[in-house]
């Protein structure tokens, strides 16, 4: 009878562990070039509250805009830089006009310059700038391979857009990836900071191909990196699995962006979105959403863009950054 119970008591710990990775387990976000190429409710009535730290009336209150890739749908080619401009300012402006309290909304796009490459190398998507001399090992380029980065932040700058900076780095250096874009583009006011989409960081070392965890020395060198270009800059490291950000350093400029996806409606992606910011506690965080994968039921809602971002500032006050993809940027209205 006790070799019963115990064996009744193993099976239910079994279960609880498979049933909770089931719960917060999340589809690889696909954003590597090659990849992309192989796979085809209400208003909130409250006011929005900003729960940590102190604000004035100055402050931006939350950043909002949409993610925008050389691989990605949207508007490519001529005209392309103020499709974007335009998408990212309706975005902001409607959300702001949607939620009593939110006043100071920023238009943002993430702005990804360099793609991961199968060979675990990462191409650069402008020149190398004269003025750096430094190691370009596992790193090529290609400039104006469907965005001009250097036309585009100029037209954010002229617009009043701002822009994150993101590599996609392989096996590259990171630091170096960091100071390439600094010297080609760091000249651009638009720019509030960089990040590192770890999906695609060591993804040929790492044992389900999803990225190797950032370590915590490594996270803290890049943002000292990142700070010694401008105080102001932030960093965001972007994955789904909150075991692949660095295990335990933190800085007030750091933040962490998922980008999970494959949800069976909104309720299952706040679930979701909720555990991501639970796990890093203290820490500013924000979503991309808006993957073709969850088209079946965020397609089904009037205004995907606002019901969505609406929901996730009102479970979620830790929330500082919202951006549709670019996948699907041409299927919806952001006003």
């Amino acid at each position: 009878m006790k070799a019963k119970k115990t064996h009744y008591l193993i099976f239910s710990f079994i279960l609880t562990i498979i049933i909770t990775f089931c719960f917060f387990s999340c589809s690889p976000a696909s954003s590597a070039e090659q990849l992309i190429e192989e796979s085809a409710q209400g208003s909130i009535e409250e006011s929005f509250i900003i729960e940590s730290g102190e604000e004035t009336s100055g402050d931006v209150q939350v950043y909002v805009g949409l993610r925008r890739s050389n691989y990605g749908a949207g508007k490519l080619g001529d005209g392309a830089d103020e499709w974007w401009v335009d998408r990212a300012k309706e975005y902001a402006a409607s959300l702001a006009s949607s939620i009593e309290g939110l006043d100071n909304v920023q238009p943002v796009i993430i702005q990804i310059v360099s793609g991961y490459n199968r060979d675990g190398t990462t191409n650069i998507g402008f020149e190398k700038p004269h003025s750096y001399t430094g190691p370009t090992e596992n790193i090529t380029f290609s400039p104006n391979r469907r965005i001009d980065h250097e036309h585009s932040l100029a037209t954010y700058d002229e617009h009043g857009v701002k822009a994150i900076i993101q590599f996609e780095p392989g096996n590259s250096d990171v630091l170096t990836n960091l100071e390439l874009a600094h010297q080609a583009l760091g000249h651009h006011e638009c720019i509030i900071g960089y990040g590192v989409d770890a999906e695609w960081y060591f993804t040929r070392e790492s044992t389900d191909l999803t990225g190797k965890p950032v370590k915590d020395e490594d996270a803290r060198k890049w943002m000292e990196k990142v700070l010694s270009f401008d105080s102001t800059y932030t960093l965001f490291i972007k994955h789904w699995e909150p075991a692949h950000t660095p295990r335990s350093y933190r800085h007030p400029n750091l933040w962490f962006l998922s980008d999970c996806q494959e949800f069976s409606d909104l309720d299952s992606l706040i679930d979701n979105f909720e555990f991501w910011a639970d796990s890093h506690e203290g820490q500013t965080v924000g979503y991309q959403y808006g993957y073709p994968r969850d088209r079946e039921w965020w397609g089904q809602m009037s205004e995907p863009t606002n019901e969505i971002a609406q929901r996730i500032l009102s479970d979620i006050p830790e929330t500082r950054y919202l951006f549709w993809v670019d996948f699907t940027a041409d299927e919806v209205d952001f006003y």
